[in-house]
């Protein structure tokens, strides 16, 4: 990395490409946009891009886990705080997480092809630390709903794989059709909550 930069430096630039990165993703997708273009508007050059990433592919990757730490932070936070009954307030939470898949700007354009591409593109080691740090998240909110008998208790990793055919599910939209989507939906939400979530 040039010594001429700081710290400081350093973060600026790491903090540019996250903020130019995704302007970039969320107008021209992951396929579409390149290094060069990312490296432009980060007023860096492409070879400078390559001291802090790998590829678009990795910066795509950790735009979108701090995209979704936020969301989950607040949608964790909406499912403790609900004063519905636990199963509205957990297919509340479904829905919610659905929305948030179909609305964000980098997330609801992302394709079954682009994500089968990105899993192609990025390292296992950062795939299979994304799938731990998921574990451990569902698990910090979700083990105090299951020691009080309010979820059914089930594997933690077949927990995470529903979670995640939940994403699998949104990603796929445009297969299953629009005007098929919002009422699979319903029935995918219902299912899921009245499985993990006894009645009061």
């Amino acid at each position: 990395m040039p010594k001429a930069w700081s710290d400081e430096e350093k973060e600026a630039v790491k903090q540019s490409l996250i903020e130019s990165g995704r302007k970039l993703f969320e107008k021209h997708g992951l396929r579409k946009t390149t290094v060069d273009e990312i490296a432009k508007a980060s007023h860096i050059s492409k070879g400078a891009f390559y001291l802090f990433h790998n590829s678009k592919e990795e910066l795509y990757f950790e735009i979108l886990e701090i995209t979704e730490r936020d969301f989950k932070q607040a949608a964790f936070r909406n499912l403790e705080l609900s004063e519905m009954s636990r199963r509205d307030t957990f297919k509340a939470f479904l829905k919610e997480s659905i929305a948030f898949l179909t609305t964000m700007p980098i997330y609801k354009q992302i394709s079954s092809g682009d994500l089968q591409y990105l899993m192609r593109k990025l390292p296992k080691k950062a795939l299979d630390k994304h799938m731990r740090s998921d574990l451990e998240y569902f698990s910090q909110y979700l083990q105090p709903w299951i020691d009080k008998g309010w979820m059914r208790k089930v594997d933690p990793d077949a927990l995470n794989g529903l979670f995640l055919s939940v994403v699998y599910f949104v990603v796929h939209r445009n297969d299953i059709g629009a005007s098929s989507f919002e009422a699979t939906e319903e029935i995918l939400v219902d299912m899921i909550a009245e499985y993990l979530i006894p009645e009061e």
